[in-house]
C-alpha cells in the first residue's frame, strides 16, 4: 500500500493527471477517471488497483483516439492496432479497444474488403486488391469471399487500356507495354487478352476516345 502525495495537472493536456505515490511519479489517468475513483492527496492505495485504474484510463483516451480515427475513413483491425501501437499503448489496452469497437460494431473487416473492393475495382485487378487488402489486415477466408463476388473485369481493363492507349497507336509494341502495365494493376490476363485482342485487330470505334 501507498498514499497518494501529490496530483499535477499533466503539462500540455489539463484533462490528464500525473499520480505520486510516496512522493513517487506511478502514472497518468485522465481526469474523468481520477475522479470517477475518487483519487486525491492523502489516499491510501496499492499498486495493483492503481494499475488497473491505469489501464481503464489508458483504454479509455486510446478508445476516443480510435474512434477519431476511424471517424475519417473506415479500418481495419489491423491498422487500428498499428496506429495504437505506434501511440505507445500496451498489448492490453489495444487488445481491449479492439474489443470494445468490435463488440460496437466499429470494426468490421469483411464490410472494410466489400467496401474497398468496390471502390478500387476499377482501378485494380483482383491480384493487386488481395495484395492490398493482406497489407491492411484483411484475413485471406474474408478476402476470398469478397473477391468471389466480383464480376470479371473486362470493362474495367479496356477503360484503363483506353486511358493508356490515348493519342497512341495501337502498335505492337505499345499493346505489349500496355499488358505489362495492366498486369502491374492486378489484372488477370483473362480479362487482358480480350481487349488486347480487340485492339490487335482493329475492333475499337473511334468514337470511345
Amino acid at each position: 500500500m501507498g498514499i497518494i502525495t501529490d496530483i499535477k495537472v499533466a503539462k500540455g493536456n489539463k484533462k490528464r493527471q500525473h499520480i505520486y505515490i510516496d512522493n513517487e511519479f506511478i502514472c497518468t489517468v485522465d481526469d474523468f477517471t481520477a475522479f470517477k475513483n475518487h483519487l486525491k492527496v492523502g489516499l491510501e492505495i496499492d499498486r495493483a488497483t492503481l494499475e488497473q485504474i491505469t489501464l481503464e484510463s489508458e483504454s479509455s483516451t486510446a478508445f476516443e483516439r480510435a474512434i477519431d480515427l476511424i471517424s475519417n475513413t473506415p479500418k481495419t483491425k489491423k491498422q487500428i492496432k498499428d496506429y495504437l501501437y505506434n501511440k505507445g499503448y500496451m498489448s492490453a489496452v489495444v487488445n481491449s479497444v479492439i474489443d470494445k469497437m468490435l463488440e460496437y460494431h466499429y470494426l468490421d473487416d469483411s464490410q472494410y474488403a466489400k467496401m474497398y473492393v468496390d471502390a478500387y475495382k476499377q482501378k485494380f485487378g483482383r491480384q493487386k486488391l488481395r495484395f492490398n487488402l493482406q497489407a491492411k489486415g484483411v484475413d485471406k477466408q474474408t478476402i476470398d469471399e469478397v473477391l468471389d463476388e466480383l464480376e470479371p473485369q473486362e470493362d474495367a481493363v479496356f477503360t484503363l487500356a483506353q486511358k493508356y492507349l490515348k493519342n497512341k497507336e495501337p502498335t505492337r509494341e505499345n499493346l505489349d507495354k500496355l499488358a505489362r502495365h495492366l498486369v502491374s494493376k492486378g489484372f488477370s490476363w483473362n480479362d487482358i487478352s480480350p481487349v488486347i485482342s480487340k485492339f490487335r485487330s482493329g475492333e475499337y470505334d473511334e468514337s470511345w476516345d
